[in-house]
C-alpha cells in the first residue's frame, strides 16, 4: 500500500509543472498587462468592497480630469466625456478612440484596463499617462478607481459582500 502511495505521489509530482503550463492563467487570456516596474503600487491601501460610481468615481473625474475629458459643444479630448451624467457609458466595455483593440474598462479585470493603466503606470499601451502634463492622482484614487473596476465597474453601487474571496490587492 505504502509503494502504491509513493508511486502516486512520484507520478504527480511529474505531471504537476505540465498541468500548471496548460492551466489558463490571467497572462494568457489577457495578454495586455501594465509593465510593473513602470506602474504606482496600490498594494498598502487597503482593498475597498463598495465603491459607488457617482460617489466615489466621478468626483475623481470631475476634479481631476474634467479640463480635458468634457464635451462643450465640440468633441472631447479622446473622444472621452467624464461629466456626468454620461461618463460611466463612456467607459464601460467601450473601446479606446485610440486603439480600439483596448478596452477602456473591462469589468473585473483594474490591469487589463485602459483607463487604469493610464492613471497608474508611466509606460501605456497608447498615449501618455493621465492627467495628462500634471502629478498623478494620488494613490488612494487609484485603488479605489482599481476596486471600483475590480467589482465589475458597476453603474451606481455594488451590493457585494466578499468580493476577491478575501484575497489581497496585489
Amino acid at each position: 500500500m505504502k509503494v502504491q502511495v509513493r508511486w502516486l505521489l512520484a507520478v504527480a509530482g511529474l505531471a504537476a509543472p505540465a498541468l500548471l503550463q496548460a492551466w489558463p492563467v490571467e497572462e494568457a487570456l489577457f495578454p495586455r498587462l501594465p509593465f510593473a516596474d513602470q506602474c504606482d503600487s496600490i498594494a498598502a491601501i487597503p482593498l475597498r468592497q463598495h465603491v459607488n460610481y457617482n460617489l466615489d468615481i466621478q468626483p475623481i473625474w470631475s476634479t481631476r480630469c474634467a479640463n480635458c475629458h468634457v464635451d462643450w459643444g465640440k468633441f472631447p479630448s479622446a473622444d472621452l466625456d467624464l461629466n456626468p451624467p454620461n461618463s460611466w457609458f463612456f467607459l464601460y466595455n467601450e473601446p479606446s478612440s485610440q486603439d480600439n483593440s483596448l478596452i477602456r474598462v473591462v469589468p473585473n479585470r483594474p490591469l487589463q484596463s485602459l483607463l487604469f493603466t493610464k492613471l497608474n503606470c508611466e509606460v501605456n499601451d497608447v498615449g501618455v499617462r493621465m492627467p495628462r502634463d500634471r502629478q498623478p492622482i494620488p494613490i488612494a484614487e487609484q485603488a479605489l478607481v482599481h476596486d471600483w473596476i475590480l467589482a465589475g465597474a458597476p453603474e451606481v453601487d455594488d451590493d457585494t459582500i466578499f468580493r476577491a474571496r478575501f484575497e489581497t490587492r496585489g
